[in-house]
């Protein structure tokens, strides 16, 4: 089983009541992602000019890995390989996962499909994902009435 270690920088387990409830819940979820097999980390931030996507995919191939746009719906499907066993190797201990996965993540606009672009290095999958010339930024105040 896989740990997440929790950044030190935050508040010591023991004194902080909630850092200590979200390590017991990330357990649990570890227990079940396991059985799932991977699980792959996406980061997603945004700009002026639309989203810039990461995930990392460590141990996986760019051949096996299908990336696909529905409307703002973004799937990103792959499976990590195992490596093939040699006759009269004998495992004494694996904690490496292998299998197929899929995430999809919605976003919070309508892209520009066609210039959308994807890099793959080191194991980290890149996205730039660019707005629709109609789904400009805009701020709009609502104003609140008076009851």
């Amino acid at each position: 089983m896989m740990r997440r270690l929790i950044p030190i920088a935050r508040t010591h387990l023991v004194s902080d009541p909630f850092n200590y409830l979200r390590h017991e819940i990330d357990k649990l979820f570890e227990a079940t992602t396991s059985i799932q097999g991977i699980r792959p980390e996406f980061e997603v931030k945004e700009n002026k000019d639309g989203l810039l996507v990461t995930a990392e995919l460590p141990g996986v191939s760019e051949k096996d890995i299908d990336i696909s746009l529905d409307n703002e719906t973004l799937t990103i499907r792959g499976e990590k390989k195992s490596e093939d066993v040699k006759s009269g190797e004998t495992y004494h201990m694996t904690e490496r996962t292998y299998g197929a996965f899929s995430r999809s993540i919605r976003l919070p606009y309508k892209p520009d499909e066609k210039k959308v672009s994807a890099s793959f290095k080191d194991g980290v999958l890149s996205l730039t994902i660019p707005r629709a010339s109609t789904a400009k930024l805009s701020k709009h105040k609502i104003p609140i009435k008076k009851s």
